[in-house]
């Protein structure tokens, strides 16, 4: 039994308890024994390449390592488009080696198949997960997702006048009042799926004529709650962070349609520890991890997760707009292009 030490940091309390979770029997993995015995003579590392935050990645790190104290994680933390350069010149050297995939956006999991750098593998895990968050070929699994949606600041919009879906936004009252997170190549091309190119693309004009400000994702809800604007298109979990800190923002759960950027998990077709990587890639599609990512204010894409923020369950899964992989990455130039065409870079 554990002793309870009040001096220690709340975190390592909270590590330890997180420990105690995921080694319990009652949240035990189904694990192929075969799998670990082969994974214990591959080296005992694992190359991941993540855009998780670091401070929740070295958590699942600790988690897993507890769990297979013969692994340890080695990850190289960047953005997307840092990490595809770096693999790109990885795989043109024929250095193959990275284990574990993951990346933000569709676009980009899409691209690591296409380029033949992602992998087939589908997890014991992945049952848990509904048909929008994963690939039936196991191609990638999605580890939590970004609510593309309507934020609105509180105090500078009257209650009578929010807007409650996209169409309200060409309303002329919002006319200069408004920001956009900058190229959401995703959300544009959810927006002409779920229209049509005819009316989607009208929609689309009227609402370039909106005088938008163009903010990074990092921003956009920081200057909302600030007050330098009143409506923002953005990310809806980090509107409800700002929410729960006080800020004065409310954000649309359920907007027509609710695009979704996933930030997937993918096993490397060439991974030099595939048995190592398969380990970690079911760790991190388990409810142990799911139950963390909720508890950092994060939507996983695993389903019936009980630490989920009462805020977050009233997004209707189901009713996410079905906007696959291949369809972004075949018409992400174009609709880069359009976008800025629209909204400016």
């Amino acid at each position: 039994m554990i002793r309870r030490d009040l001096r220690w940091p709340i975190g390592v309390l909270f590590l330890l308890a997180l420990q105690t979770v995921v080694l319990s029997p009652a949240c035990a993995q189904i694990v192929d024994p075969k799998i670990v015995e082969a994974a214990k003579k591959e080296g005992g590392e694992i190359e991941a390449y993540i855009t998780l935050r670091t401070d929740t990645a070295q958590m699942i790190w600790k988690m897993f390592e507890a769990r297979y104290p013969f692994l340890k994680v080695k990850p190289y933390k960047a953005d997307s488009d840092k990490m595809m350069a770096r693999l790109m010149t990885e795989y043109r050297a024929k250095k193959y080696l990275v284990d574990v995939l993951n990346f933000g956006g569709a676009f980009h999991t899409q691209a690591l198949i296409e380029q033949g750098v992602a992998g087939a593998y589908v997890s014991p895990e992945s049952k848990n997960f509904g048909p929008a968050f994963k690939d039936k070929n196991g191609l990638w699994t999605t580890l939590y997702y970004n609510p593309m949606t309507i934020v609105y600041n509180t105090k500078m919009v009257p209650a009578n006048e929010r807007p409650q879906d996209w169409a309200d936004l060409v309303h002329p009252r919002y006319k200069g009042k408004m920001a956009m997170e900058h190229e959401q190549v995703t959300w544009y091309a959810g927006i002409l799926k779920r229209f049509g190119q005819e009316k989607g693309k009208q929609y689309l004009q009227a609402l370039s004529k909106q005088d938008f400000r163009l903010e990074s994702s990092g921003r956009g809800n920081a200057l909302l709650a600030a007050g330098e604007f009143a409506v923002y298109v953005g990310r809806g979990h980090v509107a409800e962070m700002f929410k729960k800190k006080g800020a004065p923002v409310e954000w649309i759960k359920n907007p027509d349609p609710l695009v979704i950027q996933p930030a997937t998990v993918q096993i490397a077709k060439r991974a030099p520890h595939p048995n190592s990587a398969k380990l970690l890639i079911d760790f991190m599609l388990s409810d142990a991890v799911a139950e963390l990512l909720a508890r950092e204010q994060r939507l996983p894409g695993r389903s019936a997760v009980s630490a989920l923020d009462p805020a977050f369950k009233e997004i209707n899964a189901d009713k996410i707009f079905p906007l696959s992989m291949e369809e972004v990455q075949a018409n992400y130039k174009t609709h880069l292009d359009e976008f800025r065409n629209y909204f400016g870079k």
